[in-house]
C-alpha cells in the first residue's frame, strides 16, 4: 500500500502551492476580463465614437449626412439609458456632446460620479433611410 506522508513541512508546501494557484488564476481572470482586445473600434465603422471624462464625440464617416442621430450612454446594470438627440450630422463632421447634456427617461442628468457607463450607442439614418447602429465600450 502506497501512502503519502503529509507532515508539517508537506502541508506548508501544499498551502503555498494552493495560494500560488489561486493568485495565478485570479491574475489570469483579471487580464481576461479587462477586455483590452475587444475595446478597439472598427476603423471602417460609419460612425466613430470617442469618450472622455467630459464629453462624447461622434464623427460621421458614412459618406452622406445622417439624420435622427441619437446618442445613448448605457450604464453597467442597464437600469436606464442616458440619451441625447443630436439631430443632423453632416458628412465628415464631428459633434461633441457634453456629458451633462445626457438625461435619463425620468429627467435624471448623467453624472459620471454616480453612474458607471458600460457602452455608448449611436443610432442614425441617412438620406436613403438606411439605418445605422454603432455601439462601443466606454473608454476613458
Amino acid at each position: 500500500m502506497l501512502t503519502l506522508p503529509i507532515g508539517p513541512v508537506s502541508r506548508r508546501r501544499l498551502g503555498f502551492l494552493g495560494s500560488t494557484i489561486v493568485v495565478g488564476v485570479t491574475g489570469l481572470a483579471l487580464v481576461a476580463c479587462s477586455g483590452s482586445g475587444s475595446a478597439a473600434q472598427d476603423p471602417n465603422a460609419p460612425i466613430s465614437i470617442q469618450t472622455s471624462q467630459f464629453s462624447v464625440v461622434i464623427e460621421n464617416k458614412a459618406g452622406m449626412p445622417l439624420v435622427d442621430v441619437d446618442v445613448a450612454i448605457l450604464p453597467v446594470g442597464g437600469a436606464t439609458s442616458f440619451q441625447k438627440y443630436a439631430g443632423r450630422v453632416e458628412n465628415a463632421a464631428k459633434r461633441e456632446i457634453a456629458l451633462a447634456d445626457f438625461y435619463g427617461r425620468d429627467g435624471t442628468p448623467f453624472n459620471l460620479r454616480v453612474v458607471r457607463p458600460k457602452t455608448v450607442r449611436v443610432t442614425a439614418k441617412d438620406s436613403t433611410n438606411k439605418a445605422y447602429k454603432v455601439e462601443v465600450p466606454w473608454q476613458q
